[in-house]
């Protein structure tokens, strides 16, 4: 496994470094999808120094790019990833990332050694690697929080121990909600799955910061359902265990691996009763209902991250076995991981692939509503974590999943950029092609504010100050199809 700085194989020396110009581009603005044509961004020490009317000027010194015709926008954020769930992979994560115009992502899985190495500064960084900007400790589960005291005990230990924020993962209302108090007393913010037997307008008004996959099971939608409790106790949920001493550790340790082997289709292994659960959901949606849960999210300030690509992947799994950039970018034996899972989730009743396949709509209809009622979005993907998804371009398809469920394209582009800068405490730096900034940016082909798809007509990107030309991204792709693993 490599560590430290040493150089990515895959990443090679930039196309050009230093003091630059990114001269006679269009700037984007992504929070009022304004646009500032022919101008000049001046990068020197990795920060934007100016941003200014362009003209032709005398050689300075500073190296110059010509963007006439482009479009500048910041660096993408995947707000939902696990770039650190293969360390001996995680080069290719980053590559891939590099070349999609990501500079930065939200780690949602975590360990007290993940944290330490951080502290440490021993993490993998090797050069044009998105910026680690949050990483929990260990997930929220039985195991970590059997009950309600020991749910607060993991989050008190967590924030000691210096987790960014507390991911929950498999928990009930009992050790959710306990969880969410211990975090408003030590100052931390709770992001993740929300449990099918709370009501989700309970956990934001408890303080959820963030929910990840519109929720993961059918929460919100029992929410959007006039048989809201019908729902929900056809949903059942996750009972609370004895606690046992020293069984979180142990346990973490035997049983992560079958965790990782359930994280990548949860939906392979859907009961009979979540399956007409959803159904339920699905044929009795109130409109009225769902707007009202956005307006209460909004007031309560509680994020979403859809994910929607990661929903896709997983409830419609077949779809995805023939994308040809899976065997480009994977390691064989991920692609084996992803083939095993979907061949379990075909061998379910046909009845309850169907009852998934027809839940997608719901989805793109209720990230609509969202959306429509301003409720604070996040992009991500689960890259790392969920089959089929790859790592960096499936940044790229959620864009394009969301504007297919009616967000558009300026809301996608702020929700990568400036509202993720805010999300994470970093709209003083970074969300804005602003001087004295990070010089953290993409160079796109066509207007991102009105097509989703130029958002991944990624001509060049900046990272840190150096810039790499789209001959120099389509290298590092030929290098990550030429390796030994992924043959």
């Amino acid at each position: 496994m490599r560590t430290g700085t040493s150089p990515s194989p895959y990443v090679s020396t930039p196309t050009l470094a230093g003091e630059l110009v990114l001269a006679d581009v269009t700037v984007v603005d992504p929070e009022t999808a304004e646009l500032h044509p022919h101008r000049d961004v001046r990068i020197a020490r990795g920060r934007i120094t100016a941003v200014e009317a362009h003209e032709d000027r005398p050689e300075d010194g500073a190296s110059r790019v010509d963007g006439t015709g482009l479009f500048v926008v910041p660096a993408y954020v995947d707000a939902h990833a696990h770039a650190l769930n293969d360390p001996d992979d995680v080069d290719a994560a980053y590559a891939l990332m590099l070349v999609a115009g990501i500079a930065g992502y939200r780690q949602m899985s975590g360990s007290d050694a993940l944290l330490e190495r951080r502290a440490a500064g021993t993490l993998r960084r090797p050069e044009g690697a998105p910026r680690l900007l949050a990483l929990p400790g260990d997930l929220l589960t039985p195991l970590t929080a059997p009950d309600a005291r020991a749910a607060a005990a993991t989050v008190r230990h967590q924030a000691e121990h210096g987790a960014d924020f507390i991911k929950a993962g498999i928990t009930n209302r009992a050790t959710l909600l306990a969880a969410l108090a211990a975090a408003r007393e030590v100052g931390i913010s709770v992001a993740g799955h929300v449990p099918p037997d709370i009501d989700p307008r309970e956990a934001a008004a408890a303080g959820m910061r963030c929910m990840e996959h519109l929720g993961t099971g059918t929460a919100l939608y029992a929410a959007s359902s006039r048989r809201e409790e019908q729902v929900r106790a056809r949903s059942g949920g996750v009972p609370s265990l004895p606690r046992v001493p020293g069984l979180s550790r142990i346990g973490s340790r035997l049983l992560e691996p079958l965790l990782l082997r359930m994280v990548v289709n949860p939906a392979a292994r859907t009961g009979a009763r979540t399956a007409e659960a959803y159904e339920l959901a699905d044929r009795t949606f109130d409109l009225a209902k769902a707007e009202a849960l956005a307006a209460e999210l909004r007031e309560h300030g509680t994020w979403q991250c859809p994910t929607l690509i990661r929903v896709h992947t997983q409830q419609l799994p077949s779809e995805h076995r023939s994308d040809p950039r899976a065997r480009e970018f994977m390691a064989p034996d991920v692609l084996e991981t992803w083939a095993r899972t979907t061949a379990t989730f075909e061998a379910q009743p046909a009845s309850r692939r169907e009852t998934l396949a027809a839940h997608w709509e719901a989805q793109l209809r209720l990230t609509k509503v969202l959306a429509e009622a301003e409720v604070e979005l996040l992009t991500g993907t689960d890259a790392n974590g969920a089959g089929w998804v790859i790592p960096g371009l499936g940044l790229h398809d959620e864009f394009a999943l969301l504007a297919e469920a009616g967000v558009t394209p300026a809301r996608i582009l702020r929700a990568a950029t400036a509202d993720a800068a805010r999300f994470l405490d970093r709209a003083d730096r970074a969300g804005a092609v602003r001087p004295g900034h990070e010089a953290d940016l993409v160079l796109l082909g066509g207007d991102p504010t009105t097509d989703a798809a130029a958002l991944a007509d990624v001509r060049g990107v900046v990272r840190d100050g150096a810039y790499r030309d789209r001959a120099a991204l389509d290298a590092i792709l030929e290098r990550l199809r030429a390796r030994p693993a992924a043959r």
